[in-house]
């Protein structure tokens, strides 16, 4: 996620992180060791997790800018899909 956001960034493609019931210092020290740019959101409640029936983690979800989930991947989302993929869900 790291590498598509530095490098579609600028044609609309954002990522947001959602931490769910994480300790501040667990989540600074994850976002400083992976240098980190997007911004890391806090679901302190488990509430978000719930509202989007988040059932593993990582969870993707892709989002069009009117806010309609267009896709969902549960699981850990490679680099190489996201790569042969990315230009589904760039909004220009």
């Amino acid at each position: 996620m790291r590498a598509a956001y530095e490098k579609y960034n600028d044609e609309g493609f954002e990522v947001l992180s959602v931490s769910i019931q994480e300790d501040d210092a667990v989540v600074a020290g994850f976002v400083q060791r992976y240098g980190l740019r997007y911004p890391f959101l806090m679901d302190r409640t488990g509430q978000i997790s719930s509202d989007y029936r988040v059932v593993s983690t990582p969870t993707t979800y892709f989002i069009a800018p009117d806010g309609t989930i267009v896709d969902s991947i549960a699981g850990v989302v490679t680099g190489s899909w996201l790569e042969g993929n990315i230009d589904d869900y760039i909004t220009t």
